[in-house]
């Protein structure tokens, strides 16, 4: 099979020399228009990625019929999160001795392109250990960037839900002014920039307003997809947030991280619509970020990414809101107590925990 394999790179490689030279391209620009062997979708996080992961999962006839395969490897929640995880190094969540070569085996078949799927490629993996597994020249990488203040305002959410993050938004921001061009180089200096498709999350450039379909562009199009229900992953706003952030204050990261406690709040989403979706964030924060990040900005421009403006505020649910906090905390309290939630002993370590 290895000896096959060789002598298949080997015609592939001459194909794209000869047709590089009597269409006036460089070999890598042919490559990168044909189907690449793997297609490493690396996130960023808060990018709908979740969606294109249940989609690529529930459609793997129509995928075969392209050409294409998902690889069901060790799969976490649709994503190779566990092998994001062995490539970083990571010491409890990496995957078991052997991995290797039983990928080596699952991406064997010649005939195949295949798409490799997880947020945490982008930030956390050395783009030299993704090269190990998807050699530049036979893969093409696609990245979706987010304008900076909904990124790291849907981060920050997600990160005081699923840790015991006690900071404010404005602190969070100071202390984690991580530039999309810092990570982005890493990865270009692997595998060339021209291997790299950079995608802005925007609606209006994707067709039909779906992240989706924009994806399956970029697979060059695979008919008989059938689109899953659109998962339910809400943002927590408003005084969820608010009380989330202040529980946070009373536990250890092991608490907070434990299941099943940040699903309990992002069930608690679906409870009143002042629980979910955008926080307020106002002018100041927004020439913070605008601030923050002006030369990330103009370094994605200059590759030719728009991210769209960052706005100059943020209209959602204040956090907190004072005058409805008594009433809503009393509502979490309810809830959590008629329920049995697995934060209740935590919860009745704060004076403000209604009794």
């Amino acid at each position: 099979m290895q000896q096959r394999m060789r002598v298949w790179r080997k015609r592939e490689a001459h194909v794209i020399a000869r047709s590089s030279e009597v269409r006036g391209l460089s070999p890598i620009d042919m490559l990168m228009r044909m189907k690449p062997r793997f297609l490493l979708h690396i996130g960023a996080n808060k990018t709908g990625t979740s969606s294109i992961q249940r989609m690529l999962v529930d459609n793997a006839p129509a995928l075969d019929r392209a050409g294409w395969v998902y690889p069901d490897f060790h799969l976490q929640h649709c994503a190779h999160h566990a092998l994001a995880y062995a490539l970083a190094g990571h010491p409890t969540r990496g995957l078991p001795e052997g991995w290797r070569g039983a990928f080596t085996k699952t991406t064997a078949d010649p005939s195949k392109a295949y798409v490799i799927s997880s947020e945490l490629f982008f930030r956390n993996v050395p783009p030299r250990a993704a090269a190990q597994l998807f050699p530049p020249g036979q893969t093409r990488i696609v990245l979706y960037l987010r304008e900076h203040l909904s990124y790291l305002a849907s981060w920050y959410a997600q990160a005081v839900q699923e840790r015991n993050l006690t900071a404010s938004f404005d602190d969070y921001i100071r202390l984690f002014p991580q530039a999309f061009d810092t990570f982005l180089k890493r990865w270009e200096a692997v595998y060339g920039a021209d291997a790299i498709t950079l995608r802005p999350f925007r609606r209006d450039a994707f067709p039909g307003g779906d992240i989706r379909q924009d994806f399956l562009a970029q697979m060059g199009g695979v008919d008989g997809i059938a689109m899953p229900a659109a998962d339910s992953n809400l943002t927590i706003s408003g005084n969820l947030l608010f009380f989330k952030r202040l529980l946070n204050h009373v536990m250890t990261y092991e608490e907070a991280h434990a299941h099943p406690i940040p699903d309990e709040f992002g069930a608690y989403a679906e409870l009143t619509e002042s629980f979910r979706g955008r926080f307020e964030t106002g002018p100041e924060t927004a020439a913070l970020v605008s601030n923050l990040f002006a030369k990330d900005r103009a370094a994605l421009q200059a590759r030719g990414l728009d991210l769209g403006p960052v706005p100059d505020r943020v209209n959602g649910h204040p956090c907190p809101n004072h005058d409805t906090l008594q009433t809503e905390v009393s509502l979490i309290a309810r809830v959590a107590e008629e329920t049995g939630k697995a934060f209740l002993p935590y919860a009745r370590r704060l004076p403000v925990w209604p009794h």
